[in-house]
């Protein structure tokens, strides 16, 4: 199996954080503020979800020893309750929230390599998948919660007819991006580094330009 962070490193993973970063911005540009709320807590019961389930496999692994699967529960255990904490209807609780989560994350990701690294051995396909599922997850909810904290940021529109000028070619400008992620899908691995710098450019500017909608 290879590292957690080779899967997070993957082309496709990738290309998976840029579009649903994208999708995330497109779909806060059209809703309200508790809607938006209410899409992240979908993403947080998915990411919970492949969470577990990839516990369950850890939780089988062969070649790992007993009290590294203790450390590794207790730290599943840590993110599963971040994971179940009520929605932040305020920025400073929210963000405060975003950063546990990140940070849990993380943490438990570093672990699990490192103890699979330590086993030396190949893991089998279902504890891969459920590895892969996670990451799909936890993509998934960062792009909310990125898209979510911007919407935090902005300020409350003045202008109607100018904000929704901008809103639409913010939109136009989010389509285009999202159809050209699509068009790098299937590019050869080795070509991988032409695009990245691009698309990483792209979604900073789609970014920036939600966060001065309203200027």
């Amino acid at each position: 199996m290879p590292k957690i962070k080779e899967i997070r490193e993957s082309i496709d993973r990738k290309l998976d954080h840029w579009e649903a970063s994208a999708t995330a911005f497109e779909a806060q540009l059209q809703q309200t503020k508790e809607q938006a709320l209410a899409r992240l807590e979908v993403r947080r019961k998915t990411l919970n979800e492949a969470l577990e389930k990839f516990k369950s496999e850890m939780a089988k692994a062969k070649g790992i020893a007993e009290e590294k699967k203790k450390e590794m529960q207790a730290q599943f255990g840590d993110l599963q309750v971040q994971l179940a904490l009520g929605k932040a209807e305020t920025r400073d609780a929210f963000e405060a929230q975003r950063k546990k989560i990140r940070h849990s994350i993380a943490t438990l990701e570093a672990t699990v390599d490192r103890h699979l690294d330590a086993a030396g051995h190949a893991a089998d396909k279902s504890l891969e998948q459920a590895a892969d599922k996670l990451i799909a997850a936890d993509i998934e909810y960062e792009a909310e919660a990125d898209a979510l904290e911007a919407k935090f940021m902005m300020k409350k529109a003045e202008a109607k007819a100018q904000f929704e000028k901008k809103k639409s070619d913010l939109l136009a400008q989010i389509k285009e991006f999202k159809t050209k992620v699509q068009g790098k899908r299937g590019m050869a691995r080795d070509k991988a580094a032409t695009f990245e710098k691009e698309l990483s450019a792209g979604i900073s500017q789609i970014k920036h330009a939600f966060k001065t909608l309203s200027d």
